[in-house]
C-alpha cells in the first residue's frame, strides 16, 4: 500500500466545456496529482485540464520514459486549449518518467500556470518518487478507463472538418491500442 501513497493521480471531475457535447471533442476538468504527499494539483484550486489529452500523454509513459523539458516538449498533464493535437498551450504539468527493471522513477516536477513559462512556473526541487512498475501503469490504466468510459457514455461526436476527423481518429487509434495493450499484458494483472 505504500506506493500507492508515494504517487496519485485521479480525475476529480471530468465534462465538456460545450454546451453541445456533440460538437466538443476534448474533456476537460479537475485532476489530483500528489507524490510522497505533496500536492501538484486538486479539485477546488481553479485549475481545469484537457483529461482526454492528459490521458494518452500519460499512456504513452507507461512502457516509455518521458524527459521532463517544459520549453521543449508537451507536458504530462495538458491544459487542453491546444484540443486534441496536444500542442500549443504551455499552461501543463511536467515531469520525467524513467523505467528502470520493474520500477517507474518520477521526478523533476514542474507545474506551469500561465502562458508565460518564465514567471508562472512552479518548481518542485527534490520531489521524487519510485514505485512499482505495475502500480504506476495501474494508476494510469484506471485514469484512461474513466476517459474511455465518459466518451462512450456521450453523444456521437459530429465532426464536419476533415482535418479534425483525422487528427480525431487518430488520437483514438493511438489512445485505445496503447489502453487495450496495457489491459492485456498480464504483467500487470489489470
Amino acid at each position: 500500500m505504500e506506493s500507492t501513497q508515494k504517487f496519485i493521480i485521479n480525475i476529480e471531475n471530468q465534462e465538456w466545456l460545450y454546451d453541445n457535447e456533440e460538437e466538443d471533442l476534448c474533456s476537460h476538468g479537475e485532476i489530483h496529482v500528489s507524490v510522497d504527499g505533496t500536492i501538484i494539483t486538486q479539485s477546488g484550486i481553479k485549475e481545469e485540464w484537457g483529461i482526454s489529452e492528459s490521458a494518452l500523454a500519460l499512456l504513452r509513459t507507461i512502457d516509455n520514459d518521458y524527459v521532463c523539458h517544459p520549453n521543449d516538449k508537451e507536458g504530462l498533464i495538458l491544459h487542453g486549449c491546444g484540443a486534441i493535437l496536444m500542442m500549443g498551450c504551455p499552461i501543463s504539468i511536467h515531469w520525467t518518467v524513467e523505467h528502470s527493471e520493474d520500477q517507474v522513477l518520477l521526478s523533476d516536477f514542474v507545474k506551469i500556470t500561465t502562458t508565460d513559462p518564465e514567471t508562472g512556473s512552479v518548481y518542485y526541487p527534490g520531489l521524487h518518487a519510485a514505485l512499482n512498475k505495475n502500480e504506476y501503469k495501474k494508476q494510469i490504466v484506471q485514469f484512461a478507463l474513466q476517459v474511455k468510459n465518459f466518451f462512450d457514455a456521450s453523444k456521437e461526436k459530429r465532426v464536419t472538418d476533415d482535418y479534425d476527423r483525422e487528427t480525431y481518429q487518430e488520437f483514438w487509434n493511438e489512445f485505445n491500442r496503447l489502453l487495450e495493450n496495457n489491459l492485456l499484458d498480464p504483467i500487470g494483472e489489470l
